[in-house]
């Protein structure tokens, strides 16, 4: 009786060893997978902050032509304050321009920092043009 014990002892912790080297088979990602996935993450980021300026400078270009056809109307001829105004705006969309086309090439460590800038100058672009255009 003492063997079939010691038997029952040696297959009933064999048997708890197999159960417990599976559990998790298959729930753990490598540390590869892990890098993969935030690499993903952070190009479809890149990607949809992208997009957005895309589609922002789209609008803006349109506010543009509407600029362009008031100042015609007006023949052309702006107070040194509008000129100056316009002037700035051009600056600031110059910069929000170089920027957008560096989206892609910053890393992740920066990308925080670097997407509240842009956002945050891309809207001053817009308020810009839009207060350009009221004051005419």
């Amino acid at each position: 009786m003492s063997t079939l014990k010691k038997s029952f002892g040696i297959l009933l912790s064999g048997l708890l060893l197999v159960v417990l080297s599976g559990c998790g088979t298959g729930q753990k990602k490598s540390a590869e997978e892990i890098q993969l996935e935030i690499s993903a993450e952070f190009k479809q980021e890149q990607s949809e902050l992208l997009a957005k300026a895309n589609q922002e400078l789209s609008g803006i270009n349109q506010k543009i032509r509407e600029l362009n056809d008031k100042i015609k109307e007006k023949g052309g001829k702006l107070t040194d304050a509008q000129n100056e105004a316009i002037d700035e705006f051009e600056e600031k969309r110059a910069s929000v321009n170089k920027c957008m086309h560096q989206i892609k090439n910053i890393s992740p460590e920066g990308w925080d920092d670097f997407k509240t800038t842009f956002e945050k100058d891309l809207e001053e672009v817009k308020s810009s043009i839009d207060e350009i255009l009221a004051g005419l």
